[in-house]
């Protein structure tokens, strides 16, 4: 007598420690812990030493899912409740749950597990003609804000809840409630199938069909040709934006070797004193990091070697006698001759070289 092998027929799941075996013939109602739903016609596995049962499909469900309904982040299927109350509202349906959900966390976002698996379209084929598509928002845009916009479903005739998640058919208007398309729906092998494989016209649609007229030879070449003119266009205007784009960076390039000098130039002007005695000059003299006048237009020179100075420059400024000298000029070792301390008169006032390019003339001669 040879040994069989026989297979295992519990499973493993994450939400239990114990093995999930098959549940045959129970002689009670048993609920699934993930879906909350009775087990009517599905297969049940279950641990009686816990009583905690899943559906077949409930124990298969994916770990984790991407869905269309929250694009940003994809839903990862948690067997409780995260939340202190051990309770969700789900976003599909807006009733609370105390079982399976796909969540995330970061949204706080919560789906029913059979919420989140529901299929994509439905086919109502005793009440509607076309397919029923999943939509997870309002399908009135327009009057999204407008609160006397009252949506029927058209199998129970009840209100729907436009927050919540529908089965509709744009062309036709035709929505019902998640529940109600899901009771209703008929199979992808129910379908009843169409004579000549053609698809089921809208009565209501009219549909033109559009000829499609027959080319000749010439009217072949001519597109080729033009589809090679629009590729040498383009092939062109790529060559154009790399050029751009070249130049663009090559600025770019030249401002930053401009800012890191002038970041230097800063560093260097920040090594000198903040203010100075020199004995060229009977007052204490200011650091100034540009011109020391409220018109930038002002010109203005040293006062000790008489040239002209740039407006963004750094000087050495005394405000009482509006005298102005370079920084370099402010040095000991400065090789320049101080013009108007050598010649100046004690009993006539310093001149003003600063304030007007005649000024500045007089200094100079």
């Amino acid at each position: 007598m040879g040994r069989e092998k026989r297979a295992c027929q519990g499973k493993q799941h994450f939400s239990h420690p114990h093995i999930l075996k098959p549940i045959v013939n129970p002689t009670e109602t048993l609920f699934c812990n993930a879906c909350e739903q009775p087990n009517i016609t599905s297969n049940f596995y279950g641990c009686n030493t816990c009583q905690y049962f899943l559906h077949q499909n409930c124990l298969n469900a994916p770990r984790f899912l991407d869905h269309s309904c929250h694009p940003s982040h994809h839903l990862t299927l948690l067997p409780i409740p995260t939340y202190s109350n051990r309770s969700y509202t789900c976003k599909a349906c807006a009733s609370a749950g105390n079982g399976f959900s796909f969540s995330c966390a970061c949204c706080e976002f919560d789906v029913h597990m059979h919420c989140a698996l529901l299929p994509q379209t439905v086919f109502l084929s005793q009440h509607h003609h076309h397919d029923l598509e999943l939509i997870f928002e309002s399908p009135f845009y327009d009057d999204a804000d407008d609160e006397s916009t009252v949506f029927v479903c058209d199998l129970c005739r009840d209100n729907v809840d436009l927050n919540n998640w529908l089965y509709y058919c744009s062309d036709c208007d035709f929505g019902t409630h998640l529940e109600c398309a899901i009771s209703k729906s008929v199979s992808q092998q129910e379908r009843p199938k169409l004579l000549g494989n053609k698809p089921r016209e809208n009565p209501v649609v009219i549909r033109k069909t559009e000829e499609v007229p027959i080319k000749n030879e010439k009217e072949i070449n001519q597109e080729e040709e033009a589809e090679e003119e629009e590729e040498v266009e383009e092939e062109e205007a790529e060559a154009e934006d790399e050029e751009e784009e070249e130049e663009e960076a090559e600025e770019e390039e030249a401002e930053a070797e401009a800012e890191d000098e002038e970041e230097e130039k800063e560093e260097e002007e920040l090594n000198y004193p903040r203010s100075i005695l020199i004995d060229k000059h009977q007052h204490e003299l200011e650091l100034c990091f540009g011109s020391p006048y409220e018109d930038k237009d002002t010109l203005f020179a040293c006062d000790i070697c008489s040239i002209i100075m740039d407006s963004d420059e750094s000087l050495y400024y005394c405000a009482d006698c509006d005298f102005v000298l370079h920084l370099e000029c402010a040095s000991p070792d400065a090789d320049v001759s101080p013009t108007l301390q050598q010649h100046r008169n004690p009993n006539y006032p310093i001149p003003n070289p600063n304030r007007t390019v005649e000024m500045i003339n007089y200094v100079t001669n």
